[in-house]
């Protein structure tokens, strides 16, 4: 193997770290702590966003490191290794679960997210809260499935 593709899985790691850090960070550590915060909706939606600019950020190279790391593995990116292989077929599950982080995190930071600080700052209505709150577990069960699947792959690629 590479230098080039051992800091191609270093670089992956450390983006998998800060995404699955940041969705633990802010339900564990800000939320609670800003409860009974006058300025909580502010907070929230500050911190929100910035985590949303440096999130995409390590999703776009979350998926560009992972496919650097099948080329530099030498694996080919074609059909018949990714439905015809043990490790091809995991690598597949990592791209559709990768799809689904990406769609419901668009969900969540555009649309539920957005409309449930909206919400409340005008009204004790909750509807978008709490599904911005599923939204969010969702992703982070879908990250959590993903590392998991990371781990697998890189000690051989087989359940």
């Amino acid at each position: 193997m590479s230098i080039w593709y051992f800091s191609s899985v270093f670089l992956h790691i450390i983006l998998a770290a800060f995404w699955i850090g940041g969705m633990l960070f802010l339900p564990l550590v800000i939320l609670p702590e800003i409860k009974q915060h006058p300025d909580r909706i502010a907070i929230l939606y500050k911190t929100g966003m910035k985590f949303r600019f440096y999130g995409w950020i390590a999703l776009v190279g979350l998926v560009s490191t992972g496919l650097l790391n099948i080329y530099l593995r030498g694996m080919p990116f074609t059909w018949a290794f990714l439905s015809r292989s043990d490790y091809g077929i995991l690598v597949s599950w990592k791209l559709l679960i990768f799809i689904g982080i990406s769609l419901v995190s668009s969900t969540h930071d555009f649309l539920f997210g957005r409309k449930a600080l909206e919400e409340l700052q005008v009204s004790d209505n909750k509807s978008f809260k709490l599904l911005a709150r599923w939204s969010g577990r969702i992703n982070l069960l879908l990250a959590l499935v993903m590392a998991f699947l990371g781990v697998v792959l890189s000690r051989g690629g087989t359940i």
